[in-house]
């Protein structure tokens, strides 16, 4: 229900004090500006495979569990490291497993990111 994914959005904005990454994925209104002109222009590109120290989190699982997350902001963050899309949390779950659970435009926007990627290599 909209009530039960309103109580998780806020335990876990509230748990993720410590990385502020991973929050703003999170954030029901987080657009493709505030992860690349916000947070990766004044971070590197390899703060996307940050962990959090409660789940194993990257900010990328983070994103892809996002059901609001916009599918291009969810291809800027897999842009900026591919190698975050094959990480493994506590739970031996991938961005890609999220994606699938919470996220469908976010899955596609995935799958497509790494087929142009293999193309182009």
């Amino acid at each position: 229900t909209d009530e039960s994914n309103h109580r998780v959005n806020e335990w876990l904005i509230h748990h993720m004090d410590e990385s502020p990454f991973h929050k703003l994925c999170y954030d029901t209104s987080v657009t493709t500006r505030h992860i690349n002109e916000d947070y990766l222009t004044e971070h590197d590109n390899d703060s996307a495979l940050q962990t959090d120290a409660t789940y194993g989190m990257t900010p990328l699982h983070m994103l892809a569990m996002n059901p609001h997350a916009p599918a291009d902001s969810i291809s800027t963050l897999l842009n900026s490291n591919q190698e975050a899309v094959f990480s493994l949390d506590n739970e031996e779950k991938t961005p890609l497993d999220y994606a699938r659970d919470y996220n469908v435009g976010g899955l596609v926007a995935l799958v497509n990111g790494l087929c142009n990627h293999r193309n182009a290599a």
